[in-house]
């Protein structure tokens, strides 16, 4: 399934894993703090906004838990077993369908919010997020700025209730955005970013540990 206008949506391209290292704007990081406790009816969700693609490596990945996904998002079951949920958007690049309403098919509704069952799984079985859960979704709301490969802020994160802006001259990273960093970077690199703003740099290079 794909969404009515598949070209409204932005697409989210994985982190390029073949860079020895990756600038980041700190300074865009600290302007906001993000909670996601999954989108409520109504609300704009990231799960719907994006056209979210995946290098074949995280493809392979996602298809092992397939069945387990499949528990919680039934419509990826066909007669024959499971749908092909992917499609090659040019070399090595993949995006992932969604439903008419733009959804990703691996998203799910439990008590009334959207959730990811990629996620899910992941924590379910005790697999490694980033063994699961595209890169690109790990980042979220940090992406790569249109035309540079630095990371940074993305520039409609606002209008998502769940990231907040932070009131000026803060310099606590958010707990998250350190997290996901060392998940799709390495050990220490999200601690790295961490300290960079504690000590007012405005940027960092890290050195990729993946």
């Amino acid at each position: 399934m794909r969404s009515k206008d598949p070209k409204q949506l932005r697409r989210k391209r994985p982190p390029q894993q073949q860079r020895s290292s990756v600038e980041v704007d700190v300074e865009s990081l600290l302007s906001l703090e993000n909670r996601c406790r999954g989108c409520a009816k109504g609300e704009r969700c990231c799960c719907s906004s994006y056209e979210v693609c995946v290098s074949a490596v995280e493809l392979k990945r996602i298809i092992k838990v397939l069945p387990e996904a499949a528990r919680l998002c039934p419509h990826l079951l066909t007669a024959w077993g499971y749908d092909n949920v992917f499609e090659e958007e040019e070399h090595g690049l993949f995006s992932i369908d969604t439903t008419e309403d733009g959804l990703c098919l691996f998203a799910y509704w439990s008590h009334h919010r959207i959730h990811c069952s990629l996620h899910t799984v992941a924590k379910t079985l005790g697999l490694p997020l980033e063994q699961v859960k595209p890169k690109v979704c790990l980042l979220w709301p940090m992406h790569f700025t249109e035309g540079r490969e630095v990371l940074a802020m993305i520039n409609d994160a606002f209008l998502f209730n769940c990231n907040v802006r932070k009131a000026p001259g803060s310099r606590d990273l958010n707990p998250g955005f350190v997290e996901a960093i060392e998940l799709v970077y390495g050990e220490g690199c999200g601690t790295q970013v961490k300290c960079a703003a504690a000590n007012g740099d405005r940027r960092t290079l890290l050195v990729i540990r993946r």
